[in-house]
Parts: C-alpha cells; sequence; structure tokens
C-alpha cells in the first residue's frame, strides 16, 4: 500500500474589468493543499513513472511529466491524484480545456475539494468562460463568504444584476460596508432598469429590521437613481424617526435641502456627516464639492463655506476637501484663502506636483518668503527636473539676502530648461537681480540684457 501526499502552493489573483467601467477585486488564495491517494498496490511501472512526472514537473518539463502520467494511466486509471496532476500540468501549458477536463475528473470523486475549484475558477476565469466560473465560485462561497465579492462580479459580467445586488448586500450583511463594496454596490445598481424588486426587497428588509441605517441608504439610492425625489427624501426622514441620532442620514439630507434651495437646513446636515467618524473621505468630498458649486451660484453663502469646513481636522483623511475648496478660492483669485486651504490639504498630498506649484507661486505671490524657501527645497528633492522649482527659490533667496545662493540655485535650474524662452528669460532676469544687490553693476547688466533678448524671441 502506498500513499502519497502532495504540497502544492497555488497563488492566484484575478482582476475583473468591463470596457469603461472598470472595477477590480484581488483575490489571493495561498494554501497548501494536501492530496492523499491510498493507490492500492500499483506496480514498479506505475511507480517510476509517478515520481518520474513529479520530477519532470518540478523542473518544469510540464510535456514530459504528462507523457510520464498517461503511462501512469495506462497502468492504472483509478488514483484520482493522477488527474488532478495532469489538470495542473495542462494549467502551466496553458492547454486550458484539457486541464478543465482533469480537473473535473477530480471533482467528480471530490465535488467539494476548494483547492481543485480554485484551480478551475482559475482555468475558467482565464478563458472569460463567465457562465461556467459562476458555477465554481457558487461552491466556493460555502467556504469563504469573501467569494461573494468575484460572484458579484461575474454575475455583473454576466448581466445578472439582481443576482449580483443580492449578494453584495448579503455580504455587507455578514462583513459590514467598505469602500469597495460600496462603489461595487453602487455600480450595479446603475445597471438595473427596473429597480421594483430591489425596492420591495429593501422595503420588506426596512420592515423587519426598522434600526438598520444601511437598508434606508440603499433605497434611498434605487429611488435616486429612478428619479423618485420625493420617496427618496421621504425614506431619508423615516430614517431619521426610526434612529432619531443617525448621521447617515443626513448623508441624504443635505442634497435634498441644497436642491431644494433650503440652505440652513443643508448647512445643518453637512455639519452632522462632516464631522461624522462613521462616513469616508469620499462621501464628505462630494458634500463639499456640491456645496462649492451650490456657493459658486449663491455667493452670499461664502462665509457658511468657510464656516462649515472649520470643523474639519486637519489630518490626512480629509486633504482632499481641503484642496477641492482651494481650488474654489485659486479659481475666484482668493489668495489668502486659496494658499490656506492648500496648505492644510498637502499633508497627504505632497507628491502632486500640480498643488506644489501652486503652493510655492502662491507664496512668493504673498511674500511668504521663508515658507518658498523651504517648500521649493523639498520639491527639488521630489521632483529635481522641473525648473520652475529652482526659480521659486532663487526668487526666495533674493528676498531672504541670500544672493550667493539664489545665483547658485538659479544656475543649476536653466540646465533644465528645454525650448522655453520666456522661463530663461526670467532666470536670466533674476540672476540679474542678485547681481545687481549684490551691487555687481556689470554682472547684472550681462543678465538683464540676455533676459531682454529673450522675451523678444518668446
Amino acid at each position: 500500500m502506498i500513499k502519497f501526499c502532495r504540497h502544492i502552493t497555488l497563488s492566484l489573483v484575478l482582476t475583473i474589468g468591463l470596457g469603461s467601467t472598470m472595477f477590480s477585486q484581488e483575490i489571493e488564495s495561498l494554501k497548501k493543499i494536501e492530496i492523499f491517494d491510498d493507490l492500492g498496490d500499483v506496480s514498479d511501472v506505475f511507480r517510476e513513472s509517478f515520481f518520474e512526472a513529479l520530477k519532470e514537473r518540478a523542473i518544469t518539463n510540464y510535456e514530459k511529466a504528462i507523457s510520464a502520467l498517461e503511462r501512469c494511466i495506462e497502468a492504472n486509471p483509478k488514483p484520482i491524484v493522477l488527474y488532478y496532476e495532469l489538470g495542473s500540468n495542462y494549467l502551466e501549458l496553458k492547454q486550458y480545456d484539457n486541464a478543465a477536463t482533469n480537473f473535473k475528473k477530480v471533482l467528480e470523486e471530490r465535488p467539494n475539494d476548494r483547492y481543485v475549484l480554485e484551480l478551475l475558477f482559475e482555468v475558467y476565469f482565464t478563458q472569460r468562460k463567465y457562465a461556467e466560473s459562476v458555477e465554481v465560485v457558487e461552491k466556493l462561497v460555502n467556504f469563504d463568504s469573501m467569494y461573494k465579492e468575484q460572484l458579484a462580479n461575474l454575475y455583473f459580467l454576466e448581466s445578472r444584476y439582481d443576482d449580483a445586488l443580492r449578494v453584495v448586500d448579503e455580504l455587507i450583511e455578514e462583513l459590514g460596508l467598505d469602500p469597495y463594496r460600496d462603489k461595487l454596490r453602487k455600480k450595479i445598481s446603475l445597471k438595473i432598469n427596473n429597480p421594483n424588486s430591489q425596492i420591495i426587497r429593501l422595503q420588506e428588509k426596512i420592515a423587519a429590521n426598522p434600526k438598520e441605517e444601511q437598508n434606508y441608504l440603499n433605497l434611498i439610492y434605487l429611488y435616486s437613481q429612478d428619479n423618485q425625489v420625493e420617496k427618496a427624501f421621504g425614506t431619508a426622514q423615516i430614517l431619521l424617526e426610526q434612529v432619531p441620532k443617525s448621521e447617515l442620514a443626513h448623508l441624504a439630507l443635505y442634497k435634498y435641502y441644497l436642491d431644494d434651495n433650503l440652505p440652513k437646513d443643508a448647512i445643518k446636515s453637512m455639519k452632522v456627516v462632516l464631522s461624522s467618524d462613521k462616513i469616508d473621505e469620499e462621501s464628505k468630498y462630494k458634500v463639499v464639492n456640491d456645496f462649492l458649486v451650490y456657493v459658486d451660484k449663491n455667493p452670499q453663502y461664502e462665509t457658511k463655506l468657510i464656516e462649515v469646513t472649520k470643523i474639519f481636522s486637519e489630518d490626512a483623511g480629509n486633504s482632499k476637501v481641503f484642496t477641492e475648496i482651494g481650488n474654489y478660492f485659486y479659481d475666484k483669485d482668493r489668495k489668502e484663502l486659496a494658499l490656506n486651504y492648500y496648505e492644510r490639504g498637502i499633508k497627504d498630498n505632497a507628491s502632486n506636483f500640480g498643488i506644489l506649484r501652486k503652493i510655492l507661486l502662491l507664496q512668493l505671490d504673498l511674500k511668504r518668503y521663508e515658507k518658498a524657501k523651504v517648500g521649493s527645497e523639498l520639491a527639488i528633492e521630489l521632483y529635481p527636473s522641473q525648473p520652475i522649482l529652482y526659480l521659486v527659490s532663487g526668487v526666495s533667496l533674493i528676498n531672504l539676502n541670500d544672493y550667493e545662493e539664489a545665483i547658485d540655485i538659479l544656475s543649476i535650474g536653466m540646465d533644465y530648461i528645454i525650448d522655453d524662452f520666456k522661463m530663461e528669460s526670467d532666470f536670466y532676469d533674476q540672476i540679474g537681480e542678485a547681481y545687481l544687490k549684490m551691487g555687481n553693476e556689470a554682472k547684472a547688466k550681462e543678465y538683464k540684457d540676455r533676459s531682454v533678448e529673450l522675451k523678444k524671441k518668446s
């Protein structure tokens, strides 16, 4: 009696995409597969061929491994481990139909073998056989509910949107809401042409559990997508009646107040949302962005915008909101306010060159030369080939009376200028200014003249 124990590591990483509407999910299954097969009494030919197959596969000679396994099957076709090994070798060779055939033979004997199911799923998904993939993943969810995310994606690809939404909701009930599941749910909801069945399902869930906030939010979203504004607003109000301290209810209410031109009520709801620890940054960003649109049309509420943002802490999670408000004031040429919000948002946005550039130029405009000096030095470390950063640094140093260092940094920055006469002229002009401050009028005139000549070309 011979028993073979195989230990195989499987790493499965899959990404789903659909045209321009893309969403992705990574599934990592790092598991040790233990296949115990009682081979019974086998011949020497079988034993030698089987070990040869294992050896050849280990050194990636998959064709030779398959030949050895076929000799085993000729001698004794019963051991199921042979078909597992065949499938694995065919998978390595990307002969997916042969791999699937052999994995299915294993599953005839062991229908609940999780690891063979995972391999079969890999085969089908690689071939874009989504219907077949669904059948396999429907079995895999019994082992791990996280497979429901993958199953929802597959239902989506198969245009089974009601099933996809049902599975996502099940997963949210089990594991809670996170940004990925929230986006996935909304993406699926957008594809539902007739939301009535989903609306009825959510109404039933609310009736069964009237304190569960997420069901109200899902129903509000469906009503909004179906343009049933009054019903969406009414649902948000019912949520507040059932859960008076609900912060999530205000995530729905503020928009209806804005649309109905009820700014006082909208601001009250926005303050609840923006001060909530339960609501994610992306949702807060949308709230502020909606209010920015409103304020742009109703500038008398600009002071309320500033008031609302005072409730924010200056941590990394709010950087996108601060940056968006900074953009609003920048477009209005409100430099002090724009710089204030950009500086509050830069902590989690330090690698954004566009924002860095705006901050540095605003600091120069507002004569914050020490800040511009320090900021440009840090920015040059991140973007050493951007000449504008050297120009900002040079201007700052001149205004801080450090003329020699200004000339050095400006001279270095000029090496990065490519076919830009205007910028080159600015560099010469500033070097000339530095020499003038040092009292070297001859050098100052030389560089100022070069600047004038380049301006004629630009």
